[in-house]
């Protein structure tokens, strides 16, 4: 009953057991009076609502704007359901500075505010220049926490950096189911200029076991008042088994990562964020727009929403460990138009170095249905203890307007269990780059369904650029398969093998169209078979009517060869043959060839030669026609290259009526 009747004494109002205790701050020294009676300081009212029964708010009703500088650690928020809302302080607008300024200059070793209790509220209050924490949100029995509108780690104006030391926002010790900002308007937090010597000034950190079901919604990090960058080291970082959220933030201006992640095994989201852009599209960047780094696990990036990640040194970075990582559906490197989803419509703005980085023991990684435009690197996948990564339906391109000389869209160094593109419409599409896919010193890597080079990809980025070189196996590349891929427009070369011990790497069932180098280039120095040549084409009769094509050449003895119709839009040999101890081949084939033809040799051990010079499919000649089943239909079939029915059929003169084409 005692603090009820100091209440009603003075500066607070008590209200009926179903509405909250109300305590009303009217002073901004500090400590100022033991009781909350007509005057009431911060540090009286914060007991005060602590000793109280039931839900409590404390108000504000302070002279103009105010700075409160406690002169050592204020009491934690125990009660249950207290709000602390400067919200109510006069003046105060959410596209503003608080109206209330906590400093800590004066509080030696403390945080500004201390969260211990359940269901606690801070809204609306300005922290800067603690020790420790601007808000600490810690212990189990701090569960429901909610931040709102706060501003914290810059001056009163909101302009200069005024770091909390330890991080802007802490929830800690076992700390459950905070929500740090939100996602109606103005309920967002301003959280920036967190950035200290050590490293160690975070804008919010969440941290510690028994952490679990935190949300960062909503909020401006690394941005002072003026929407200009006032780093913190890491906008969110989130750490030891904890488990949290990042939805709908703008993070940019980190000196370290603008969400990071370490030792985490629940799963967590990372959707709808802008890291590295304003929400005006400006560039701030971080260092590292995204960071999955040693333990972190089973982190969803864009799966529910799209983040766009741009202007960082390097957009997303995953490694030292980190598994079982989704990076699907982000823009990396653009920022989409307002009102249009097509990639012809985005603005350039790329990660200076990678888009992806995907090193140093990273495992179990998907990458999906992204957007990349390509700085230096598109995506790096690299280090021997990195494995099981596949890269799907991701568009890649670097238009003239940003990419440097030397730009790859993907490379791939030493890592295991590599997939790139992959069967049924899972392959990636490339262009604008001077190397499109690169891989160095790898086994066993797989490249297959991708469509590369202006005459395939699909691929509206603005001003894209010639692609030179499609798909390049540098030094140490064995027993890789490069299959089914679709490479047309190049500049240069379509498949290049030039590394040193680069070998039994097979090359099969791609599609070429108008590129100006090799679709396949081999280096002197590769390890190759001979490449065939062929020595005729001819299609003969044989039983029951039928037709086929008998193909013979020259090859290395042991070795097979692939037939192919140049320009054919399909994957597939026309044939196949051995080649005899004689360095001879015979292929044969019902399938009739509407086109030249060329041929690969292939070794045992899988390694591809050049192509062949292309034979032309032999001169045109009618062959006899056969009556079919009693209707009066001649059934007839003219070899050789495709040309007009008029023109083809023109040797059997009236007597013709009616033509179909087959294949």
């Amino acid at each position: 009953m005692l603090a009820c009747a100091l209440a009603l004494a003075g500066g607070a109002s008590a209200q009926n057991a179903a509405q909250p205790s109300v305590w009303t701050v009217n002073t901004a020294d500090d400590p100022g009076p033991d009781d909350c009676a007509a005057v009431c300081s911060l540090r009286a009212a914060i007991n005060a609502a602590n000793e109280s029964d039931g839900a409590d708010s404390i108000r504000f009703a302070l002279s103009g704007p105010s700075v409160i500088a406690p002169r050592a650690q204020l009491p934690a928020l125990r009660g249950a359901d207290t709000t602390l809302d400067a919200t109510t302080q006069p003046g105060w607008s959410a596209d503003r500075p608080p109206t209330v300024y906590l400093d800590g200059g004066q509080a030696g070793d403390a945080a500004g505010l201390l969260i211990n209790g359940a269901g606690v509220a801070v809204r609306g209050i300005a922290i800067g220049g603690f020790q420790r924490y601007g808000i600490g949100v810690v212990g189990a029995a701090a569960r429901g926490a909610v931040l709102e509108s706060n501003w914290l780690g810059m001056t009163p104006d909101g302009r200069a950096a005024a770091p909390n030391r330890l991080s802007g926002v802490a929830v800690l010790g076992g700390a459950a189911d905070a929500r740090i900002g939100g996602d109606c308007p103005g309920c967002g937090n301003r959280i920036a200029g967190n950035s200290v010597a050590q490293r160690s000034g975070h804008g919010v950190v969440i941290g510690g076991g028994g952490v679990t079901g935190a949300r960062v919604l909503g909020n401006t990090i690394g941005l002072n008042a003026d929407d200009q960058p006032l780093p913190n080291d890491d906008g969110v970082l989130v750490v030891d088994a904890a488990q949290a959220d990042v939805v709908g933030n703008v993070i940019c201006a980190s000196a370290v990562a603008g969400i990071e992640y370490r030792e985490t095994r629940a799963p967590a989201a990372i959707d709808g964020n802008r890291i590295g852009v304003s929400a005006a599209g400006a560039p701030a960047a971080n260092d590292v727009g995204v960071f999955l780094g040693p333990g972190a696990a089973r982190v969803r990036v864009g799966a529910a929403q799209a983040n766009i990640i741009a202007a960082n040194r390097v957009g997303v970075a995953v490694e030292q460990g980190a598994r079982e990582i989704r990076l699907s559906n982000n823009w990396i490197g653009l920022i989409p138009a307002p009102d249009s989803p097509a990639l012809a419509d985005a603005r350039p703005l790329p990660n200076r170095e990678r888009g992806i980085s995907i090193i140093a023991g990273a495992a179990e990684v998907r990458v999906v249905a992204n957007h990349v435009l390509v700085g230096r690197r598109g995506i790096v996948i690299a280090g021997a203890a990195t494995s099981r990564v596949s890269l799907q339906r991701n568009t890649i391109a670097g238009p003239e307007l940003s990419a440097e000389p030397g730009a790859i869209g993907i490379e791939a160094r030493q890592a295991a269990d590599l997939r790139i593109g992959g069967d049924s419409g899972l392959g990636n599409s490339l262009r604008g780059l001077d190397t499109a896919i690169l891989l160095a010193e790898i086994e066993d890597a797989a490249v297959s369904g991708n469509r590369i080079g202006a005459e395939f990809a699909a691929v509206d980025f603005p001003a894209a650029a010639a692609t030179a070189v499609g798909i390049a196996l540098g030094d140490d590349v064995r027993a890789a398969t490069v299959r089914e891929n679709r490479i047309g427009g190049l500049s240069g070369a379509a498949v290049r093998v030039d590394g040193l011990n680069a070998r039994d790497n097979l090359i099969t069932r791609n599609i070429f169209g108008g590129n100006d180098g090799l679709d396949i280039d081999l280096a002197d120095h590769v390890e190759a078979p001979q490449t065939p040549s062929l020595l005729s084409y001819a299609v003969e009769r044989i039983p029951n009517n039928q037709l086929r094509n008998i193909i013979r050449g020259r090859g290395e003895p042991g070795a097979s060869v692939e037939i192919y119709v140049v320009g054919l839009d399909r994957p597939g040999a026309l044939a196949r043959a051995y080649v005899d101890d004689d360095g001879m081949f015979e292929a044969h084939t019902l399938v009739l060839a509407l086109g030249d033809i060329r041929a690969v040799g292939v070794a045992r051990g899988g390694a591809t030669s050049e192509f062949s010079a292309p034979l032309p499919a032999p001169a045109r000649q009618p062959i006899a026609p056969r009556r079919s089943g009693g209707d009066g239909l001649r059934l007839l079939a003219i070899e050789g290259r495709e040309r007009p029915v008029g023109e083809a059929l023109a040797a059997f003169g009236p007597a013709a009526i009616a033509a179909w084409r087959w294949d």
